[in-house]
């Protein structure tokens, strides 16, 4: 336990100092701001989940990733995507939103062929393996599951400060709210998908694609990155309807891994193809 607490505690003061307006102050080049956060804390993660816990253990509650079970469940990430980032869509028929471009849709197509692998990459042995291989199985040594996840959980949230508080400052209190409810919901999904079969492979999936969504392809103009778009809102019902999103692709990844009829029968058919 005292190697999850230590864990535990330079995670947390790794992600409030990133967010901390004098730390940015260090740094007057935006672009490396960005890529500290985007890729330094990360790396970060992992050298020090890796220090710390070099040989992970998996709980014994924690369902063993067979194949039809994580083809489920990576099905459901991606419908869970496409709902996180719905908001989208209503912004622009709405016209809540309008949305500027960076550069061509060729320089984004050459920046996905390394930056999406990297992005996934990350998203597995950085955040995923810190959080819930190694945080999250640290505590379970100890403290019932719920506790164990609530540590996680909130760690993950503290680490996406920058992202949160972007140049530690809060440009707009309704931009702040709506991104830390995404972030909590998120950070929901990835530990339920680490105890539900998924393990580190698909929540490290799922969290590496919306990571390359909002740092290459698109985010809000107040957002710490600048990918090929950005959108500017004008008012605050937008942000509601991208709460709303987050809420509904949360819930998605809840019921597939809590109560689906498909997952018990994904259960079923591993432990019958295990028996024989």
């Amino acid at each position: 336990m005292l190697r999850a607490a230590l864990l535990t505690v330079l995670l947390l003061a790794l992600g409030v100092i990133s967010a901390l307006p004098g730390s940015w102050a260090l740094i007057a080049d935006p672009e490396t701001q960005r890529r500290l956060v985007l890729w330094g804390l990360p790396l970060a993660a992992l050298l020090l989940s890796f220090l710390l816990f070099p040989r992970l253990l998996r709980p014994a509650e924690v369902a063993a990733g067979r194949p039809g079970r994580r083809l489920l469940l990576l099905s459901a990430c991606l419908v869970a995507l496409l709902i996180d980032q719905s908001f989208l869509a209503v912004g622009y028929f709405t016209h809540w939103a309008t949305f500027t471009f960076a550069e061509s849709g060729d320089a984004l197509a050459v920046k996905a062929l390394w930056g999406l692998p990297a992005c996934l990459f990350l998203g597995i042995w950085g955040w995923e393996r810190a959080l819930r291989g190694s945080l999250y199985t640290g505590w379970r040594r100890r403290f019932p599951a719920p506790a164990a996840l609530a540590v996680s959980i909130f760690t993950g949230a503290v680490l996406a400060l920058p992202v949160v508080l972007p140049r530690g400052e809060v440009p707009d209190k309704a931009f702040v709210a709506a991104t830390l409810a995404a972030v909590l919901c998120r950070e929901l999904c990835f530990a339920l998908l680490f105890r539900n079969g998924g393990g580190l492979l698909v929540a490290g999936l799922y969290r590496g694609a919306l990571l390359f969504v909002e740092a290459f392809v698109v985010t809000d103009w107040y957002g710490l990155y600048s990918p090929a778009f950005n959108y500017v809102t004008g008012g605050p019902l937008f942000y509601v309807v991208r709460t709303a999103c987050a809420l509904l692709a949360a819930g998605v990844i809840v019921w597939v891994t809590q109560t689906s009829p498909l997952l018990s029968l994904a259960r079923v058919e591993d432990t019958g193809r295990k028996s024989g």
